[in-house]
């Protein structure tokens, strides 16, 4: 018996040609698994090592990046993150006054609030337009409370997760 290959479409790691719809030409992923600590308020900060670089080989390309962590923190207190390429914010809603695209409130679980871990999850389609190394990167902001932790829960070290991000060139 001989063997078959069958396909509804390849798309080449160049990408499709114009106006043949879109087709992953790479994908770049960073695994962040170290604890993350920081304590700073009122201002935003870089989650260290949370942060992703891709070369796009098309200036027509999109950039879908997905991030994917746990957060936690030691008492009350409001979190936002938010994600940049380069120094640019992107993703985020610009009316407030601290934007981000999730948003994490200690005051609304009551009880022991530094005993659960807020799972954030987000995906930012891009449009970088170029062909040079861009950088993603996530960053928090939060008021109150005690350090901001990532890969863990607050009051618990003996168990860490894992933390993604994700960025995918998507031909145009």
């Amino acid at each position: 018996m001989a063997s078959q290959l069958r396909v509804d479409k390849i798309v080449p790691v160049d990408g499709v040609p114009t106006g043949g719809g879109g087709g992953i030409v790479q994908i770049v992923q960073t695994v962040k698994t170290d604890l993350y600590v920081n304590d700073t308020n009122d201002t935003w900060v870089d989650i260290t090592g949370l942060s992703v670089t891709i070369t796009p080989k098309f200036n027509t390309s999109k950039i879908l990046i997905s991030v994917n962590f746990g957060a936690s923190n030691g008492s009350s207190g409001l979190h936002v993150f938010r994600m940049l390429r380069g120094s640019t914010v992107i993703g985020a809603p610009t009316a407030g006054t601290v934007n981000g695209f999730a948003v994490m409130d200690s005051e609304a679980i009551g009880g022991t609030k530094s005993r659960y871990i807020g799972h954030i999850k987000a995906e930012i389609l891009d449009s970088p337009s170029t062909t040079s190394a861009t950088t993603y990167k996530v960053q928090f902001w939060k008021n109150g409370g005690n350090s901001m932790h990532v890969g863990r829960r607050a009051l618990n070290d003996a168990s860490q997760y894992s933390s993604t991000i994700t960025a995918y060139e998507v031909s145009a």
